[in-house]
């Protein structure tokens, strides 16, 4: 992975409010509309989720953004490609989406993450809360070094709406 000079980096902080979630919030100087539409269009998402470093892409961003639609993207990088999926559950356009996420590797492991977009003068507060099925699989998700792939993708998010204000 390679590091970021993004603006608002540092305010991307993960906490574990819970035994089985783990909790993400980072501000973006975009106003929270303009976020929202970069999380929902498979356009703008190819941009910036799971964006690490040279040799990282996504061939497959499929988003049919309803409640009961589905979503499915892969990660390509330099040791092969990751698969996630899920449904939506709740989207209440730009402030709310909750929906469930899948590792494709382990199929039988479903989270649900909520993702709220709160206003803070002029910007936006992403809140990205994730339950687990249980303690052992969130504390092997941090393990992972998620938290740092989520960070450096953030980085990315505003990076890319930063380009799309000037649009």
């Amino acid at each position: 992975m390679v590091g970021s000079h993004a603006a608002n980096s540092d305010t991307f902080v993960v906490t574990t409010p819970s035994h089985d979630e783990i909790r993400m919030t980072r501000l973006f100087d975009a106003p929270r509309r303009l976020v929202f539409e970069a999380m929902t269009r498979p356009e703008h998402v190819t941009q910036w989720w799971g964006r690490l470093g040279e040799g990282y892409s996504v061939p497959v961003c499929e988003i049919d953004l309803r409640v009961g639609g589905a979503w499915r993207f892969v990660n390509r990088h330099p040791e092969g490609e990751a698969a996630f999926h899920g449904e939506y559950r709740e989207i209440t356009p730009p402030s709310r989406l909750v929906f469930t996420e899948i590792f494709e590797d382990f199929p039988d492991v479903v989270s649900v993450v909520t993702t709220e977009l709160t206003e803070e003068d002029g910007k936006t507060r992403l809140t990205a809360t994730v339950r687990y099925p249980s303690p052992e699989v969130r504390d092997m998700v941090l393990g992972s070094g998620m938290a740092a792939g989520a960070g450096v993708s953030y980085d990315r998010l505003e990076e890319l709406v930063g380009r799309l204000q000037q649009r």
